[in-house]
């Protein structure tokens, strides 16, 4: 593996092992910014807004935008550059009655968050993460824990037991997806009160909580030559990260950009933190009226703006070639991918991808371009929503990857590296 490469990979790796939840994600980029020179700004506080210095802010601890403006290339005479990619991942919720003691253990009651593979949560040590709100001595305060060790299994039952197991088993989410936690001796429940401990907070004083479970065992290289990485959470955190990097880095171009880190993408998107949210024009809007542009001046500069909606795609699984486009393969470590869709599940037009093309030449970027089997449905990105909400030229792109959606998601190492280059040269 090239040094570069490495180095890139290695940051995304201490990234994802970090933040196991949007709430970690966000107070992570927030350093990375913060070290970069970037400047926290306020929703509920008047902002005040110099060129060629870069700025940040934060909507309800999971959603995250980052901003420059260029003196060079000021928003009214080429728009906005804008990519946007979000950082909640399939898995499992635990539910406000947290668990039950029944048969002599203690078990979580669990809610599904978005399209996730089921069985790949079966027999894997299990942690949890997330944010207690409580109350303080100064009213309503919060807490963000990770408890960062294995304290959940679910056991899957013994063939002998369910023998039809390898014949496409089907689970009961309500009954049969309970994690492990304990075997009490007194039957009462402990697991809230374990968290509460690791928090540091009283488990009386807490009001709420949004706490995840997630696959306890740290991404890894895979592969002779580290070719590869096995990871919780590629799909999106990969993007988000490679997104974050870029800006940070200093080798980013002189352009007048704006970068969303939405949450709720897995879900529907249809939240006051997704990108079904007010925050697109909420952010491009301020920023245009504190630079002085009046509102015709804003959709003037809209017009001028493209935007990168940057979510993982599917490389074609050499196993399941029948499910993939015999014309348009798509391979781990061959480079970004440009997806396409005629129905507008993907927001790339014919001038979006002329646009990813060239400047993929341009900056030496191998690409490749992805387009749904004629007699399959794909998925659904923030592009079509963006392209929507704002009325700007969106192109959908992404690092190819298999195994989406799974506890564990598999994908290349060189893909990270040409990606963070792709975002220095868009932005």
């Amino acid at each position: 593996m090239r040094n570069e490469v490495k180095r890139e990979c290695d940051g995304f790796i201490e990234y994802i092992d970090r933040c196991h939840t949007p709430y970690h994600s966000v107070t992570y980029f927030s350093e990375l910014l913060e070290q970069a020179g970037a400047q926290r700004l306020y929703e509920d506080q008047e902002w005040e807004i110099e060129p060629d210095q870069l700025y940040y802010t934060v909507r309800n601890g999971t959603l995250l935008s980052a901003f420059r403006v260029s003196s060079e290339n000021m928003p009214l005479e080429k728009g906005f550059r804008i990519a946007a990619a979000h950082h909640d991942v399939p898995g499992f919720r635990i539910k406000p009655s947290v668990s039950t003691v029944d048969g002599g253990y203690e078990r979580l009651t669990l809610e599904p968050y978005g399209g996730l593979i089921h069985h790949g949560w079966l027999d894997r040590p299990l942690s949890c993460a997330g944010r207690i709100y409580y109350n303080s001595a100064i009213g309503t305060d919060y807490v963000d824990f990770d408890l960062q060790k294995p304290v959940a299994i679910i056991p899957s039952a013994a063939i002998h037991v369910a023998s039809d197991v390898n014949e496409g088993a089907k689970f009961d989410l309500q009954t049969e997806i309970r994690p492990f936690v304990g075997q009490p001796d007194e039957g009462c429940s402990e697991f809230m009160r374990y968290v509460a401990d690791d928090a540091g907070v009283d488990e009386a004083d807490i009001l709420s909580f949004d706490m995840l479970l997630y696959d306890a065992a740290p991404a890894e290289y895979i592969g002779i030559n580290e070719e590869f990485i096995s990871s919780n959470g590629l799909d999106d955190c990969e993007m988000a990260y490679t997104l974050i990097s870029a800006i940070t880095s200093g080798e980013v171009a002189d352009n007048s950009f704006v970068v969303f880190i939405y949450d709720h993408e897995e879900c529907g998107s249809a939240s006051d933190r997704g990108a079904q949210s007010s925050v697109f024009t909420d952010i491009t809007e301020r920023i245009c009226r504190k630079c002085g542009y009046n509102r015709e001046d804003f959709f003037r500069i809209m017009s001028k703006s493209v935007v990168f909606s940057a979510d993982m795609a599917h490389a074609a699984h050499p196993s399941y070639m029948q499910k993939s486009d015999p014309n348009t393969v798509v391979y781990l470590n061959k480079g970004p991918v440009l997806k396409i869709n005629s129905n507008q599940s993907y927001a790339s037009s014919a001038a979006g991808s002329a646009f990813f093309k060239k400047l993929c030449k341009e900056s030496g970027i191998p690409y490749q371009e992805f387009v749904n089997r004629s007699n399959m449905r794909g998925g659904r990105t923030i592009g079509p929503m963006l392209s929507a909400l704002g009325g700007v030229m969106t192109v959908d792109i992404g690092n190819p990857m298999l195994a989406m959606h799974s506890v564990r998601e598999f994908g290349g190492t060189t893909d990270i590296y040409y990606m963070k280059k792709l975002f220095e040269a868009f932005l």
